[in-house]
């Protein structure tokens, strides 16, 4: 995820949109792809795409989606969604990370990979997308804002690996 997309992100969490303007915003330029490209391509004018997002678009964020596509960052939208719910997450003390595993965790080890989340990052709670990785051996990697945690053999294996090279 680029900077411009957590700047406008950022522009979009200090608009205080309504929550159920922003849902419809992205349902649409997720499910409807051919829009989306629209709404990017340089050889639509901004005339067409403004008609488009005021006859498509909630009215709460239309002008938003004006700006992005008058500053032709209409490519990023859906990274830019990304990241303002990022920020809505980071102003309630919510860290969202990855645990990729061979193995599920129980409740109990969720819980205390939540527990290191919170004490790591200093917030109040963390949320975990979990995905299952067989090549990871055993293990499993936590990742969260800009650093990966790797427990996993095949990373173990990989750093002895390198450290018998040097």
């Amino acid at each position: 995820m680029t900077q411009t997309a957590r700047n406008y992100a950022k522009a979009l969490y200090e608009l205080n949109v309504d929550a159920e303007s922003i849902k419809t915003t992205e349902d649409i330029l997720e499910e409807v792809k051919e829009l989306r490209e629209s709404l990017a391509n340089p050889i639509v004018s901004f005339r067409v795409k403004e008609k488009i997002i005021d006859r498509v678009f909630p009215k709460g964020t239309a002008n938003f989606l004006k700006v992005v596509c008058r500053n032709q960052k209409a490519d990023i939208l859906l990274d830019i969604f990304e990241a303002y719910h990022d920020a809505k997450r980071k102003a309630r003390g919510v860290l969202r990370a990855n645990l990729i595993y061979v193995t599920a965790p129980t409740k109990e080890q969720e819980e205390k990979i939540k527990a290191f989340l919170c004490k790591t990052y200093h917030v109040k709670s963390a949320e975990l997308s979990m995905k299952e990785d067989k090549s990871l051996i055993g293990g499993f990697i936590l990742q969260a804002e800009n650093r990966e945690f790797d427990w996993s053999l095949r990373g173990r294996f990989q750093s002895l690996s390198q450290a018998l090279k040097h």
